[in-house]
Parts: structure tokens; C-alpha cells; sequence
């Protein structure tokens, strides 16, 4: 049987009152006292390692194994699962029993940890995908336009030395990614609660929709015909053969929403989850050459 799915890492767009207290956030008229910092980060970095080490491998099949990302050298795994509504939490539910709620993609690929082309070492990846994520992935990503964060939670991280649990460099903040996509569609801003952090043998990074009606940082809430999506998604790093190879996942679910059809954009998601390997590595390298 697979493990239970968590009521965080899900596709629906957390409210400011469901996050931990934070002085840029309006106090909230709720009986409910918001959620404690670490508390709240502990369980959102749980329920996604729980998620990709257990509940992928037991129930996401795979597409293609051998999928191909140039410039890197290693083979991309491509897979997918759809999640029905019976089986998320009733608090997260938004359909009815026995539809589909979340389409999921996902990608493994495992690369030699060494900083040479074609891949990547351990310390490329996680102070490439972990530190400074969102800014990062605008740098590698042709069609990010812009990374706007909204605010961070990281001076009282700091205050309990950014640990959590067994994890370390803990951060959390919220970011508005802005995506360009062709015409006739409008650009796309997805509106995101990021957790990062890390322990010696791997790293996390969790996105997950935020609402961000009433933020008084947000700063494309109401901006020219800018279509507002929403996607949740998990990345991971992990040293495999005692530090001889990384494996690289990826777990993502998305609705660009607008007038693009939910079939058009489950025929897009996977090529865009594959070439992600390669803008990376090719990324990588150009920095490690000084040129990006």
C-alpha cells in the first residue's frame, strides 16, 4: 500500500493564514493561531522527502527511461502518476470523489559527481538548485523572466542556527515567477512558498501555490494581462556510491490555467521536465567557466 499523501505539498494555494507569523503578513481573523516556524517547515520538508523516496517509487510508472538532455551526459527517467481525489486529504480536496485532481511528471537522472562536462559535482548541484533556487532557475531557464520575492522567514531561521530536525541551511520565503510564454497566450506568474535544505547525503527544495491576495509585497497581483498559474513541485539531490554518482529528482504538478487546455499542457510538461537537465548542466558549465 502506498503512504499516505501529506496535506501540504499539494496543488492548492496555501492562504497567509495557514503560514507561520511573519510582520509583513496582516494579521488574520482566524480561531486558529497560525502554524510555528519550524514546526511548519519540519512537516513540509518531511511530507516531501516522504513523498520522493516512497510514495514515487511506489506508485509513479514510468514513461521512457533513456530520455536524452545534451549537454549532459546522463540518461533522464521520465515518469507520471495522477493522484484521484480520494486519496488527498479532505482539507486539500478540490473536486469531487473520482475525478482527478493533480497530474504529476516527474524525472530521475543520475550523473557522475565530478565538475566536467556533461555533469556536474555534488557542490555544483546543491549551491545551483538548493542556494539561491528561484534566482538561479531564472538564470538557466530561457522563458523565466523574473523572480520576485515577496518576503523570507530566514532572519528567525537564523535565529535557531537554519536548522530544523536533521536539516541544516534551513530557508523559507515567498517568490512570484514569471514565465514568458507565445503568443496569443499571456505570460504566466506562479506564486510560490519555497522551503529549501540539506543535510550530508542530500537536499530538498519544495514549491508550493500560495494565494497572494492581501501581501502588500507582491508585486504581480493585479499586472496588465498577466495570467496567474499555480504549480507545486519537489527537487531533490542525493549522493549515491559512497559520493561516486548524484541522482537528481524532480517531481512537479502544474495548471498553467488561462485558456490552455489541461491535455495541451500534459503533452508540453514532460518535454519542458527533461530539457531542464540540460539547461542546468550546460548552466553549470558556462559557470564554472566564468561566462554565466
Amino acid at each position: 500500500m502506498a503512504p499516505a499523501l501529506g496535506k501540504l505539498v499539494r496543488m492548492r494555494a496555501l492562504r497567509s493564514a495557514e503560514l507561520p507569523a511573519h510582520s509583513d503578513l496582516a494579521p488574520q481573523q482566524s480561531s486558529v493561531p497560525p502554524p510555528e516556524l519550524q514546526r511548519f517547515v519540519l512537516d513540509v520538508l518531511e511530507e516531501a522527502e516522504g513523498f520522493m523516496s516512497q510514495y514515487l517509487v511506489q506508485t509513479f510508472k514510468v514513461k521512457d527511461k533513456s530520455k536524452k538532455s545534451p549537454p549532459s551526459t546522463a540518461s533522464v527517467e521520465l515518469l507520471s502518476h495522477e493522484i484521484n481525489a480520494t486519496d488527498i486529504p479532505k482539507e486539500t480536496k478540490t473536486a469531487g470523489a473520482g475525478s482527478t485532481t493533480e497530474t504529476w511528471f516527474a524525472r530521475a537522472s543520475v550523473h557522475e559527481n565530478a565538475a566536467k562536462e556533461g555533469t556536474a559535482s555534488w557542490d555544483e548541484f546543491d549551491q545551483g538548485l538548493r542556494a539561491n533556487h528561484s534566482q538561479h532557475e531564472m538564470e538557466y531557464t530561457p522563458g523565466v523572466q523574473d523572480a520576485h520575492k515577496i518576503l523570507d522567514w530566514n532572519s528567525d531561521l537564523e535565529a535557531v542556527g537554519r536548522r530544523v530536525g536533521t536539516w541544516e541551511d534551513v530557508e523559507m520565503g515567498l517568490v512570484e515567477m514569471v514565465h514568458h510564454i507565445p503568443p496569443p497566450l499571456n505570460d504566466r506568474c506562479f506564486s510560490v512558498l519555497i522551503v529549501t535544505a540539506k543535510t550530508a547525503q542530500d537536499f530538498l527544495v519544495v514549491q508550493i501555490p500560495i494565494d497572494t491576495n492581501g501581501m502588500p509585497g507582491a508585486k504581480y497581483l493585479t499586472k496588465g494581462k498577466l495570467q496567474h498559474g499555480m504549480y507545486c513541485s519537489v527537487e531533490r539531490g542525493e549522493l549515491l556510491e559512497h559520493g561516486k554518482k548524484v541522482k537528481w529528482q524532480m517531481a512537479t504538478a502544474s495548471d498553467a490555467k488561462g485558456i490552455l487546455p489541461m491535455w495541451a499542457q500534459k503533452m508540453g510538461v514532460p518535454g519542458a521536465v527533461v530539457k531542464d537537465v540540460g539547461l542546468f548542466i550546460d548552466w553549470t558549465s558556462k559557470r564554472r567557466a566564468g561566462k554565466a
